[in-house]
């Protein structure tokens, strides 16, 4: 009988060593993502990738910079570019548009998942169209990512689908002064670019 009296009190404290191990690990996890650096470039800046990663992967020697953003009309830039739209395409009210040059200065990394670049406001994702980026950009051929040889550079349009049911009422009212960043890298820096 005695055995189990001493047995619970020592599972008891391993459980606690466990549990305030665990604890302090997790938050100097989270402490490294509140303090990384965080450097915010504007529209027309060549912005190298580095060593920072997104989505654990590194574009070492691949750089990026917007050239321009507007917002338009769905349908009239939908017919700009010739989409068609099948019967399981939900369309937005408006397109969030990038326009980009993605270079490789000098990676080989496999390539640039496109897709992968979301725009974000204070209280906002705005998620690409992927079948939009297709439309847009007959360059990819069907791909939502690119490779690009050393020393070379390509122009590309990024499509953000705009749904206002997605909104809140004053940021849909007031877009032209709400905050609006795409994210490039995550850890150990976060690179931003405003673009409005």
């Amino acid at each position: 009988m005695k055995k189990k009296y001493i047995i619970i009190p020592i599972i008891a404290l391993l459980l606690a060593i466990g549990w305030s191990w665990r604890y302090i690990t997790m938050n100097a996890y989270y402490d490294s993502f509140v303090n990384q650096e965080k450097v915010i470039f504007k529209v027309g800046e060549k912005v190298p990738f580095g060593d920072d990663l997104y989505n654990k992967k590194s574009l070492n020697g691949y750089s990026i910079q917007v050239n321009h953003f507007e917002v338009q009309d769905f349908y009239t830039y939908a017919e700009s570019i010739g989409f068609i739209m099948d019967d399981h395409y939900y369309p937005g009210e408006k397109v969030a548009l990038l326009s980009i040059t993605l270079f490789n200065d000098n990676s080989d990394a496999e390539g640039v998942m496109l897709t992968d670049y979301n725009l974000y406001g204070v209280d906002q994702i705005i998620n690409m169209d992927w079948d939009l980026l297709i439309a847009a950009n007959p360059i990819l051929e069907g791909n939502y990512g690119i490779t690009l040889l050393h020393g070379t550079e390509c122009n590309l349009v990024l499509p953000y689908k705009m749904q206002k049911e997605f909104f809140g009422t004053w940021t849909w009212n007031h877009f032209d002064d709400y905050d609006l960043f795409l994210k490039l890298t995550s850890y150990p820096t976060e690179k931003l670019i405003r673009v409005q």
